[in-house]
């Protein structure tokens, strides 16, 4: 296709441009020829776009070919340092290219590695697949066989590795659990120490290097390090170690089989890596954690809805039918009182349609409280005999959800009366003040003896940022609900 055969032609651009170059000079003036200078072109395109090697060969094959040319070209006798000097210059400025070429395009894939990765990271995914994906484009960037990370978790006292590795990319996202034996032979460096192996390929020629990654100075290799590169089964690795809110949690392993895989700049690079993914891990560690308290919350409240909504109304619908059924053992007239049941379960039936619609909305307006909480007063007192008197003080505005939760404190106050009192009337008074949603229910009965408290009414008011509070009178018990807006 046409792209391949443009990214063909990309790749033998500066060859095209060394052979074109020499054949300018041999055909003009030589040695003195004005076009030497356009091998160096040619280097810095082998060098910028292709790296380092591309670099150097272009520059050694430079050199030769002007070597040839001069040497074919030049008249007898030949002057050796003359005959030396452009070739020199061009070995030498030809590897300062090649090497500046290769620190730009290092950079450019590390800026590129940097912001991938922290696009890749998604809360949906959770922190496993984050990590695993942030390892897996560390181990593609470096070419190695393995990436690993050991952790050790205070909560479950137990040890975890996660790998990535070219036979198994996607392994990362579930972490397995090690002994601590192994664990700790793999956490065997000091805390604060990064490190880069090699091990002797020619002449028995190596290269460990060992940093203090607080003060970014070498220290001393270990000679208790000397079994990792056995346990790792690698030719070259780096580590460096994992902190979480400044306190080491394990580390991170990149091997590779080949020979000096890694340099002395690749450890603090890494650590960079970490130190730009640990915030986003944290961000969807602590979105994870809100989204589980939310979700327990709402279980909560959703449970003492069926409580108080469903279940207490059953219970009464039960204690009537009993009742029924005791009158028409006596002989009695029920059908008032059947009339009256399926009034009550109606109503019922009404509110649960209600909080269904409530569950499914998600938009919040603004609620009349008082006059729902009158309405239900009303039923209260038909269906119970206990008349129920509802003061307002001042205009009471609070959101849909804030009004559930009171009128659900209400209908379970006054069902505690009915069912633990025998009081011949209730009370219920509704305010806003002092940036407050106060809420009265009292009965004119000296409650119940001991300290008494509706662990319902109690778990609503915690869980909006309040408090409840029963006191106990001569003549009548009072339970305060103070809900801060």
């Amino acid at each position: 296709s046409q792209a391949k055969a443009m990214r063909t032609l990309r790749a033998w651009t500066h060859w095209l441009d060394l052979g074109w170059y020499s054949l300018l000079i041999s055909l003009s003036s030589g040695t003195n020829s004005v076009f030497f200078f356009g091998f160096y072109f040619a280097i810095m395109v082998a060098g910028f776009r292709w790296g380092f090697w591309s670099g150097i060969r272009v520059t050694v094959a430079s050199a030769l070919a002007f070597a040839v040319i001069a040497g074919l070209t030049t008249p007898a006798p030949i002057e050796l340092n003359r005959f030396l000097l452009r070739p020199t210059f061009l070995l030498v400025i030809g590897y300062m290219v090649a090497r500046r070429g290769r620190f730009e395009i290092d950079l450019k894939r590390r800026l590129s590695l940097l912001k991938e990765i922290m696009t890749v990271s998604n809360p949906r995914f959770g922190t496993g697949r984050t990590i695993g994906m942030a390892m897996e484009r560390l181990r593609l960037f470096y070419d190695a066989d393995h990436c690993l990370v050991v952790l050790f978790s205070e909560k479950s006292e137990r040890y975890t590795l996660r790998r990535a590795s070219r036979a198994d990319p996607e392994a990362s996202v579930q972490a397995e659990v090690i002994d601590e034996e192994l664990a700790l032979r793999m956490l065997v460096p000091e805390p604060h120490e990064a490190i880069v192996f090699s091990s002797p390929a020619f002449f028995g020629l190596g290269n460990s290097w060992a940093f203090d990654t607080a003060s970014r100075e070498r220290v001393e290799f270990s000679a208790k390090m000397v079994g990792l590169p056995s346990l790792l089964d690698t030719e070259s690795f780096v580590t460096v170690p994992l902190f979480y809110r400044h306190e080491p949690v394990g580390r991170l392993y990149l091997t590779a089989r080949r020979w000096r895989a890694f340099r002395e700049p690749d450890a603090f690079f890494v650590l960079h890596v970490i130190e730009q993914i640990a915030p986003v891990i944290d961000n969807i560690r602590l979105v994870d954690q809100l989204a589980s308290d939310a979700a327990e919350q709402e279980r909560q409240t959703i449970a003492r809805d069926l409580h108080d909504s469903v279940l207490q109304p059953y219970i009464g619908l039960q204690m009537g039918l009993a009742a029924v059924c005791s009158k028409l053992r006596a002989g009695g007239r029920v059908s008032d009182d059947i009339d009256t049941l399926m009034e009550m379960t109606g109503i019922g039936i009404s509110y649960l349609r209600s909080r269904l619609s409530g569950l499914r909305g998600k938009t919040e307006h603004e609620s009349s409280l008082p006059a729902a909480v009158k309405r239900f007063a009303a039923r209260f007192s038909t269906f119970t005999g206990i008349p129920v008197e509802v003061l307002c003080n001042g205009d009471i505005r609070i959101n849909d959800r804030l009004a559930a939760e009171a009128f659900q404190m209400v209908t379970e106050g006054l069902s505690n009366i009915r069912r633990h009192t025998s009081s011949p009337r209730a009370e219920v008074r509704l305010a806003c003040r002092d940036g407050r949603l106060e809420l009265k229910i009292t009965n004119e009965e000296a409650g119940i003896l001991e300290p008494f408290t509706p662990r319902s009414i109690t778990e609503r008011a915690k869980a909006l940022g309040g408090l409840a509070q029963v006191r106990c009178e001569a003549s009548n018990t009072t339970v305060t609900v103070e809900i801060p807006l």
